[in-house]
């Protein structure tokens, strides 16, 4: 997979998810782009550089800063014949996605054995990371223990599953909550070893904590979006790294993932790296 020519693309589950939904509204804006929501989700749109989020839709410069320049949060936003229209104060703007070209952000099937985890590149480098200094909770007794429970406990004892899911979730500061972010990478190490089956009862629980009671909608975007099988493209590209025996290249991907948000990217590697090793030793 490679995006770097910088062409406008969205994630094949915007359709989808757009296809039965009309009336949305500007939800948040940020330095490099904005979210629009419909009902529970929040489709994110930002400039071709950026790496491309699951509810995502990355455009060109100039079109991304027009739109952010004339719309403010709370106005309305139509879907309607494959188009967005915002209907903004000074103009109404419509963004046309029926030739913004699709691209598969499924969430890929790790090709490795679970006993091959621990002899990964990947897994190697995650391992020497400092974590501790570089995630957004601060390390201390009580968060060890639960970090300890997370690797350690039976996945289908939901009463577990619960005390786990309700510690994290929400913890932390930020657009994305440290907590959250981290039990999202743990989810994902698990759904891309195609492990849902085994552990079930974790992804139904998790689906069903974390709402908006307990953390930011953002969040819960993100959530909803992995239950149902969909990553943003940086963490397709580090799922496929488990195969890749040229640490330069793993490397690379790690880094471009640990500069998202301000620790949002490590405490989701973290959890990831925890998720590896849950999977490691079941």
């Amino acid at each position: 997979m490679n995006l770097k020519n910088s062409r406008e693309v969205q994630s094949n589950l915007v359709p989808l998810y757009l296809k039965n939904k009309r009336l949305g509204k500007v939800h948040s804006k940020f330095k490099s782009g904005l979210n629009i929501q419909f009902e529970d989700i929040l489709i994110y749109i930002s400039h071709t550089e950026s790496a491309l989020s699951a509810y995502g839709i990355n455009i060109d410069k100039d079109k991304l800063q027009e739109i952010m320049e004339m719309v403010e949060i709370k106005d309305v936003v139509i879907f309607k014949e494959c188009k967005l229209i915002f209907y903004s104060t000074y103009k109404n703007i419509t963004l046309n996605l029926e030739n913004i070209e699709l691209i598969d952000l499924r969430i890929p099937v790790i090709q490795i054995k679970k006993r091959e985890i621990r002899n990964t590149i990947l897994y190697s480098i995650l391992k020497e990371y400092d974590f501790k200094n570089n995630i957004g909770l601060k390390i201390d007794d009580k968060i060890n223990y639960y970090i300890d429970l997370l690797v350690k406990s039976d996945k289908e004892n939901s009463k577990l599953n619960e005390e786990i899911i309700k510690f994290f979730s929400g913890r932390g500061k930020g657009l994305t909550p440290s907590g959250d972010d981290i039990l999202i990478g743990f989810t994902t190490a698990i759904l891309s070893f195609n492990e849902e089956n085994i552990f079930g009862n974790w992804i139904k629980d998790i689906s069903l904590l974390i709402n908006k009671k307990v953390t930011t909608e953002i969040s819960v975007s993100y959530i909803r979006a992995l239950i149902e099988g969909y990553l943003s493209y940086n963490f397709i590209e580090l799922i496929y790294s488990m195969n890749i025996k040229e640490s330069n290249y793993v490397y690379g991907i790690i880094e471009k993932i640990k500069k998202f948000g301000h620790t949002s990217g490590n405490d989701t590697l973290f959890g990831f790296f925890l998720g590896l090793k849950f999977l490691s030793d079941n």
